[in-house]
């Protein structure tokens, strides 16, 4: 995206405006459409019951995940993981296109690869006020342990719930499964695993992840109610049709 794109961009959440949706260019030449602004999205701290606290039955429950899950990071479900932290519209058409069986690329899916990028943009307007709001410190921070990515690691970075990556995941599995509902069961065990590769890595607790997926689900919900998403499903399902059925 230009200089002035970016700028444009700031501006506009920045006075929370509102109306029709808005387009900004991207460097790649994609349109990302802002289906709703920061003040309009859902705020997810008002809807989630937030992270357990230290002392809470729950929090037990986190602890024991971490614990076990991270005799993975050394084993081919770890190498997994690790791919999973890579978080872009491309990665996810490679990786949902396994579940389907079909290989697609933003050359041969723009409208669904300008999809993507909308989607992602709208679940971080609205899970950024709960990150804020909660401000729960990552179990690689409260146990002062490494993760199994260590290049992402920050101090101060208090930002574990809820999980993004997870949202983001969950809700392009939503979407894929609306345009392939007869690999729905493959689709959202991909997503549901994208999410577990969280918790594997040491970045989010089990609760950090569950809770993004609920994330995920209100976002789409949201998202259903804008012309403008539905408007852009429809020629991403055409595209998909064209390019896996022939039709």
């Amino acid at each position: 995206m230009k200089r002035k794109g970016w700028m444009f961009l700031v501006l506009v959440i920045l006075i929370g405006a509102k109306g029709n949706s808005l387009q900004a260019r991207s460097q790649k030449g994609c349109d990302t459409v802002l289906y709703f602004v920061y003040e309009n999205a859902p705020r997810m701290e008002k809807i989630l019951p937030g992270p357990p606290a230290l002392q809470d039955a729950r929090f037990y429950y986190d602890w024991v995940q971490y614990c076990d899950t991270k005799a993975l990071r050394d084993t081919p479900r770890g190498d997994t993981a690790r791919k999973d932290a890579r978080f872009s519209a491309s990665y996810m058409m490679e990786r949902f296109g396994q579940a389907i069986g079909c290989k697609m690329t933003p050359a041969t899916h723009p409208e669904l690869f300008q999809l993507l990028n909308s989607i992602h943009a709208a679940e971080r307007s609205a899970g950024a006020s709960a990150k804020k709001y909660f401000r729960r410190k990552r179990p690689y921070q409260q146990f002062h342990e490494p993760t199994g990515l260590p290049q992402h690691e920050r101090a101060t970075d208090f930002t574990s719930y809820p999980s993004g990556h997870t949202s983001s995941a969950w809700l392009a599995g939503m979407l894929f499964s609306a345009l392939a509902p007869d690999c729905q069961e493959a689709i959202m065990k991909t997503a549901y695993e994208m999410g577990q590769s969280r918790v594997i890595l040491g970045f989010h607790y089990q609760s950090d992840v569950d809770d993004g997926r609920l994330t995920g689900s209100v976002v789409f919900a949201r998202l259903c109610s804008e012309p403008a998403f539905l408007q852009q499903l429809q020629k991403a399902q055409k595209e998909f049709n064209r390019n896996r059925l022939g039709v």
